[in-house]
């Protein structure tokens, strides 16, 4: 449990915190795995514990043991959520913490009280690792498809949406495709990147647009947007929870974007786990009132 904890967590107090004992309880046992496996595991860097290539390697089968060991002390209880006092690690990309963790945790909190919710970030290439090595036990959003000891369920498929202050002079009017291409336009992308999904399509057409502003997080683009000239063709979902909060003008693009698809996976070890069943469970539910 504890090789399992610093792997998540990267950080001894909080490892110690995650299994209930002391820091120096950890760092002995720390020192007993260091002797078993003939390596160090874990070297101290800015970024806190780091895992060696041996860690690496051991945690997944690790992880599966100690699961396995959890569903025989479970045996065949039914799952009872307003009574559970489990706590549930997700990896969520910023878009779908945005969409989907303000109904989820509304949820939580009403049916099941006493679980708890660890949410880390996660993003289309890092997801399916973070499942492999157990940093988290769900995630979801946009991910390759996975591989065969992995499972995925579509949630939705997810469309654009152009958008621009309700007083936008150029929005007046219907925006051909000439005049959406002379504006300035605001593009998310959690890595920077200010070419992204939509210019992409454009390039496939030989178009391109103007990119003024590249910002890094989804919450900021309905504000951005309200303040400036910018328009922001995004997911649609994105600012379906500012369209009453903003005086923002939506429209469908001027060319055919294809949408999305937004799944949650999870590791085959957690399918006939009753939890796990309840909360993919609830995360469907959740995406479709989205």
């Amino acid at each position: 449990m504890i090789f399992d904890a610093l792997v998540a967590e990267g950080h001894a107090t909080r490892a110690a915190e995650r299994v209930g004992l002391t820091q120096p309880a950890v760092s002995h046992a720390l020192n007993r795995l260091r002797a078993l496996f003939g390596d160090p595991l874990f070297v101290r860097s800015p970024r806190g514990m780091v895992p060696t290539p041996a860690a690496l390697d051991a945690a997944p089968a690790i992880r599966s043991i100690l699961e396995q060991v959890e569903a025989v002390l479970r045996g065949g209880r039914a799952f009872e959520p307003e009574e559970s006092r489990r706590q549930f690690v997700l990896g969520l990309s910023d878009y779908a913490a945005f969409v989907l963790l303000p109904r989820l945790t509304e949820r939580i909190e009403r049916e099941a009280p006493n679980i708890s919710l660890v949410i880390r970030n996660t993003s289309h290439g890092v997801g399916l690792p973070m499942l492999d090595e157990g940093s988290v036990e769900l995630i979801a959003g946009n991910f390759p498809g996975p591989p065969s000891h992995m499972r995925e369920e579509l949630l939705y498929e997810e469309d654009f949406v152009c958008a621009g202050r309700g007083d936008h002079p150029a929005l007046a009017t219907p925006l051909d495709l000439d005049g959406y291409l002379s504006l300035r336009h605001l593009q998310v992308s959690t890595s920077g990147n200010p070419h992204g999904y939509v210019d992409a399509v454009l390039a496939e057409r030989g178009l391109k647009r103007s990119v003024a502003v590249t910002v890094g997080h989804f919450l900021m683009a309905p504000f951005l947007v309200d303040s400036s000239d910018l328009l922001a063709t995004e997911p649609r979902r994105l600012f379906g929870t500012c369209a009453s909060r903003l005086p923002l003008r939506f429209f469908p693009p001027p060319i055919d974007i294809p949408p999305f698809r937004v799944v949650q996976a999870w590791h085959a070890r957690h399918d006939a786990d009753p939890g796990h069943q309840w909360l993919r469970g609830v995360v469907r539910e959740v995406a479709q009132q989205t």
